[in-house]
């Protein structure tokens, strides 16, 4: 319980990033994909975040991603950071 309601204060501030830069490529294991921002939810009492697929000219596997995976993409707190941490630094 006290990881769930940490997770709901800093969604706040996660809500607040997520809307400023709602944008995210993320590689898959079919392809890589260009994905915006849609929601937080809650699985197990774990924090997630959730992407839609942008079927996008420039990624060409985005077909081969929505065929096999699907158009939502979910990341935890700490997958969306390091994924972030990776864009900063590139």
């Amino acid at each position: 319980m006290q990881n769930y309601e940490r997770d709901i204060s800093s969604a706040d501030y996660l809500y607040m990033v997520c809307r400023e830069y709602p944008l995210l490529v993320n590689s898959t294991e079919n392809g890589v994909g260009k994905y915006h921002f849609s929601c937080f939810g809650f699985k197990e009492n774990r924090m997630l975040i959730e992407f839609s697929l942008i079927m996008d000219i420039d990624y060409i596997e985005s077909h081969s991603i929505l065929e096999n995976i699907g158009n939502k993409y979910y990341h935890t707190v700490n997958q969306f950071l390091n994924a972030y941490k990776k864009y900063a630094i590139a």
